[in-house]
Formats: structure tokens, sequence, C-alpha cells
């Protein structure tokens, strides 16, 4: 039987970045659809991964038992909007996902769970349909018991711990739950000659123990309370400096201190919407001149498509990264296809795709020369192209050009409208246009890219 595997999450709380568990990475692991099938998902459940038909609020007590089951093992996804046998990309055709309110969720969770549950919720826009995600990390105080019934019993009950299995949920077995009392054995241990040495380290007489539930401080000079209102009084400064300000109360830490604001309670939680990456994304992005909000999972998806032949150096600037770094950063991508090969390939070979000058001795030479010449004048006719031959030269043409010649803008407009509109429909036609968009893409960014 072949080993299940599943991607590498980042523990994801409540209020924090989505970007490691909802990274482009993750999300391509959960929707793979079939060649034969394309609104098939081939993607199974497993034991971070479930589907949904439909979202309602009416289910909680379902989604809450495989929610803690998660918590309990490695963590993982439920995605609302993905049929059942077969897997058919249905879609949320309701709005009742990204308008459900996370506090809501919150304060269910927290009233039928304990400890903490740690989430977040996304939606997902593929192949022109929205599906609602909801990932749970894996809990760092198992285990994850049910503190509350709801209704009769059926879905969560109180007392029992959920686990989950190989695509599927139920009551804890006692080999996990042996495991799980196991490890937390240990890691109260080593949190313990933690904080003694600690203690060692500051003296007995001169430490004190900080109750987090009361604001308590105790110690062998006596106790005191912080007070709520003065928390946002207090400058925590670092073991080894000093304040120099003088009368601003300081706090000494030893060890590391994490900021959560006046409140020790998590911040609110929000639902976080993307949509999917592909190769039209990534064409589109750089002939529109994009400054997107993530080009590292641009340059990632490239690893993912059908070509290597993306534009590359554009996301590469814009993450302000050195073709290094950028080689560095797609040789940590988890995929195996020819696309990954041949970008880095193309990084590391700094291949530049131009075209020499075409000869003026036969017609397709003088054709590719006329075109150069048009494409300097800026004064492309599309109305003139009778077919796809000349369409050919147009985009050789462009590969002739070098950095003085190429008008960005007019290339750009060139390029975009021949992608519309010929692009995956002249499949003859396909393969040049992606080298040519490479080639300007190269001669417009490269440089950005070089070592400093």
């Amino acid at each position: 039987m072949a080993k299940e595997t599943s991607p590498s999450f980042e523990p994801q709380g409540p209020g924090k970045s989505a970007s490691g568990a909802f990274s482009q990475t993750h999300l391509n692991a959960i929707f793979q659809t079939s060649p034969s099938h394309p609104d098939r998902l081939i993607s199974r459940e497993n034991s971070w991964l479930e589907f949904k038909k439909s979202f309602s609020w009416g289910g909680r007590g379902k989604y809450a038992r495989t929610c803690a089951a998660f918590a309990n093992a490695k963590g993982g996804f439920l995605v609302f909007g993905v049929g059942n046998n077969p897997r058919t990309l249905e879609g949320l055709k309701k709005s009742s996902f990204d308008e459900l309110d996370p506090e809501k969720v919150s304060e269910f969770f927290n009233d039928h769970f304990a400890p903490e549950i740690e989430w977040n919720m996304h939606v997902y826009e593929f192949e022109g349909k929205q599906f609602g995600l909801l990932y749970v990390a894996e809990s760092r105080n198992k285990p994850v018991v049910c503190t509350k019934t709801l209704g009769d019993g059926k879905d969560i009950k109180e007392g029992e711990i959920y686990y989950r299995y190989r695509g599927r949920t139920q009551v804890i077995r006692y080999p996990e739950l042996r495991d799980i009392i196991d490890i937390r054995r240990r890691d109260e241990q080593q949190l313990w000659l933690k904080h003694l040495k600690q203690i060692a380290r500051i003296g007995v007489r001169e430490a004190g123990i900080f109750d987090l539930n009361s604001g308590e401080v105790a110690g062998a000079g006596g106790t005191f309370v912080l007070d709520e209102s003065l928390l946002d009084q207090l400058y925590f400064i670092k073991e080894g400096e000093f304040s120099e300000k003088k009368g601003t109360p300081a706090v000494k830490i030893v060890g590391e201190a994490q900021v959560v604001g006046k409140s020790l309670l998590p911040s609110t939680q929000k639902i976080f919407k993307t949509k999917a990456i592909r190769t039209p994304d990534i064409i589109k992005a750089f002939l529109e001149g994009k400054k997107v909000d993530s080009p590292e999972e641009y340059l990632r998806q490239i690893c993912f498509e059908s070509s290597g032949f993306l534009p590359v150096y554009h996301f590469l600037k814009h993450a302000k990264l050195t073709r290094a770094a950028g080689v560095k950063l797609l040789q940590k991508v988890q995929s195996t296809s020819q696309a990954k090969k041949k970008v880095i390939e193309r990084l590391i070979s700094d291949e530049d795709l131009s075209l020499p000058m075409p000869s003026d001795q036969r017609p397709a030479g003088r054709a590719k020369l006329a075109y150069r010449q048009l494409l300097i004048d800026q004064d492309i006719d599309f109305s003139e192209f009778t077919d796809d031959k000349n369409l050919k030269y147009l985009l050789q043409a462009i590969r002739t050009l070098d950095a003085s010649r190429a008008k960005r803008k007019y290339i750009r407009e060139i390029l975009r409208k021949i992608f519309n509109d010929y692009f995956g429909v002249t499949r003859s036609l396909s393969g040049d246009i992606r080298h040519s968009i490479c080639f300007v893409d190269l001669v417009l960014n490269r440089s950005e890219t070089d070592e400093a």
C-alpha cells in the first residue's frame, strides 16, 4: 500500500496570517484535477483532508468533530464545495460560508472543546467557482477533549476525544491516546527542566512566578498582582540591555516574550480569500505589469504548470530575489514536473531566448524584418494578419529586439492581444507565444535580478 503523504503544515493560530496553511503549494495538493475529467478532483480524503459538498451552520457538530480530530492528529483541511463519489467541483452556490462570523465559530469551539482549537478560514476561487476551506492546526496541548454535548450527542459528546485516521474521524483508540499522553509527559518534563535552568540563572530568591491566568506574581519576597490597566505602561527589555529613559518602568525578560497587546486573548479571526494561480494568471500578471501581492507564490506555481517557459524575472524582481536566490526557492518546491526542471535550468544557464537578425535573402526573412520595423515604429495592424504563419513571423521578430528597441508598453499590448486571441486556441502558436513572452520578460527585468 502506498504511503500517505501530506503537505508540511505550519501552526496557524487564531488571528495569525494564513499564508503558511493556504499557500499555493498546499492548495495545489488539495485541488488536483483529473486530466480526463477537469471538473473532478483526484485528491482523496485522508488523515489531513475531508470534503463536504455544501456548507450549513446546522452541520457544525459534524464539522467540529472533524476539526477536533485534526487538532489531535497532525492538522488538516475541511473543504466545502466538493462532491462525493465522484469528487466533482461543485463550488459553494450560496455565500453562507464567507459571510459566516468567525467569532461565532470561535465561540462554538470554545464552548464545546478544551484546550483551544487553532484554526483559520479561507475562500478559494478555482475554475471559476468558490470553495470554502477551514484549516485546523495540530494542537500544541493535546488531547483536545469535547467538554459539552451538542443536541442528542450524535455528533459530539462530552468527554469524548476524536482522532483523524486514514480518511475518517472516530473516537480515539488506545494506542493513539497513549502516544499523546507519552508525548505530553515528555514535553512537560523538558519544560520543567527549561524553567529550572532559568530559575538557577536568576537565583532562587530573585526569581518569581507569573500566573498568566490571575496576573499574580509570587516570589520569595512576597506576592503582587499586575493590574490589566498597567500592562500598556510596561516596557519589556532584553536581558543584557538597559532602559536609558529614567522613570520608565521596565521588566527584565529571560528567554523570549511575545507581544499580544493589552489582552492575552487572540485577535479577531478573519476569512482570507485568494484565487487559484494558473498559466493565464502568471502570463497576464506579467503582460499587465502587475506588482502582485505574493510574487513567491507565482514563482512556485510555475513548477506545477505544463511548461517552464513562463515569465519568471518579473516575479523575481518584485520579490527582490536574485536569480541565484530564485533557484534556491524553486529547488525547495515539492514538484517533480518537467516545468520545475526547465525553469531552474533557464535561470542557471541564463538562457536569453533571442533570435539572430533574419536574412533578407528569403521571403520568411524579409517578412520578419518588416514586422521588426513595424514593432519599432509601433505600427502593427492585426487586420492584415490572414494566417498563423504571419503571426509566427511576428512573434519571432519580437525575439530579435534588444532592450533599447523593446518599447515596454507597446510590446506588452501586442503580446497581450496575441495571448488573449490565440493562446490555447491555435496550438501551433502556443510555443512561440510562450517563448516570446519569456524573451520580453528577460529583456525587461533580468538586469534587476543580477547578483549585487
